[in-house]
């Protein structure tokens, strides 16, 4: 058992597991702005019945989530997944040396920006500003989460330590 936990503590600060963590993510994020609009609107429907299978199953009232809906928070879920990313590299690779501040806002700013402009040159897809300031809100929450929850733990480190 110690020795699994050693292996398991040897990957959660291993710079290069988190490193192609975020690459591959950022990769499939990319992958799916290149895919044309008959087929990402496709993939939002099949969603959207599975929401109604759910909304329906569990007698939920108001209006049903609209596929303009799914999309927006698929926008926002992916950045918040890529902002957690973003911020565990970070953690991990300042064990080794410092990393500036401007270098992390860059990286947080630039990613949706690439995202839109990727859309601009696939059939039947926009590159949208409200969407980057969608992808935005989820990398910073993303972000946000990762701090906190990283500043609670080391709160509760010095507590027990006392």
């Amino acid at each position: 058992m110690a020795v699994r936990m050693r292996q398991v503590r040897g990957v959660w600060h291993n710079e290069l597991f988190w490193q192609a963590a975020l690459i591959l993510y950022v990769l499939f994020v990319y992958g799916h702005s290149m895919v044309p609009a008959e087929l990402s609107s496709r993939e939002s429907g099949a969603v959207l019945q599975i929401i109604a299978k759910i909304w329906d199953g569990l007698h939920l009232p108001g209006q049903m989530p609209t596929e303009h809906m799914v999309r927006k928070t698929a926008h926002f879920l992916e950045y918040m997944g890529m902002g957690v990313l973003l911020c565990r590299n970070v953690q991990v690779m300042a064990r080794q040396r410092r990393i500036p501040l401007r270098s992390v806002i860059a990286a947080a700013i630039w990613l949706p920006f690439v995202d839109e402009t990727i859309q601009l040159f696939v059939r039947g897809r926009s590159g949208q500003i409200s969407d980057v300031w969608l992808d935005l809100a989820g990398m910073w929450t993303g972000l946000g989460l990762i701090c906190l929850l990283g500043r609670a733990r080391s709160h509760g480190n010095r507590r027990r330590l006392r």
